[in-house]
């Protein structure tokens, strides 16, 4: 395997692991709070901008929640954010994006995104 097949299988798996970590965090998430629905998001897209995009949406009585962690390609960079939402408009979290062009400090970014993401126990109890 040449470097940039490693590299591209390194990344491929650490956006497995951030889907496994939101998939846990789903269910970790409706076991404590009886009746609500959660979704896992897993998306790849393509385009000028290729990217992809891993987290979790949560729905509890009228309330939804969503979790993410977006990873793009732009002009040879990757861009790495994290962000939370209630109900579509308000913000929960925002955190900030990281530009970079070291594949390792990506897939870095993206797993702390993921675990600071997958931090928020009491989200719904917070926003409900």
């Amino acid at each position: 395997m040449d470097a940039r097949s490693g590299g591209a299988a390194t990344l491929l798996g650490a956006l497995n692991d951030a889907c496994e970590d939101f998939q846990r965090y789903g269910q970790q998430i409706a076991a404590t709070h009886g009746p609500m629905h959660w979704e896992l998001i897993g998306r790849i897209g393509p385009g000028e901008a290729p990217f992809a995009l891993v987290g979790v949406v949560l729905r509890y009585d009228r309330t939804t929640v969503d979790l993410g962690v977006d990873l793009w390609v732009r002009e040879g960079a990757f861009e790495v954010s994290g962000y939370g939402t209630v109900d579509g408009r308000r913000l929960l979290v925002d955190l900030p994006d990281v530009l970079t062009d070291d594949l390792d400090e990506a897939i870095d970014v993206l797993r702390e995104y993921t675990r600071r993401l997958c931090s928020y126990r009491n989200v719904l109890d917070e926003v409900a």
